[in-house]
């Protein structure tokens, strides 16, 4: 894993057990990280029993593309 990856497993990992739904979801949102991916880690990471950096490491990896096409105008 790169650096960056373990930085943001570590705090994604710290908020998720302190429960903080927001500052999860304002971490990702500052990591530039879109709302479907986002989700996904949300979703992914919530079904976890035991949280740490190590499988929210892995999540990061395997979930960090986003399946939206990144050409669509709104």
């Amino acid at each position: 894993m790169n650096s960056l990856v373990e930085f943001e497993a570590e705090r994604l990992a710290d908020l998720f057990n302190q429960g903080d739904t927001l500052n999860i979801y304002m971490f990702m949102d500052m990591m530039n990280m879109p709302i479907d991916v986002q989700d996904r880690l949300f979703t992914e990471i919530s079904s976890l029993r035991n949280i740490d950096k190590s499988k929210v490491e892995n999540i990061i990896e395997s979930h960090g593309q986003s399946i939206m096409h990144e050409r669509l105008n709104y």
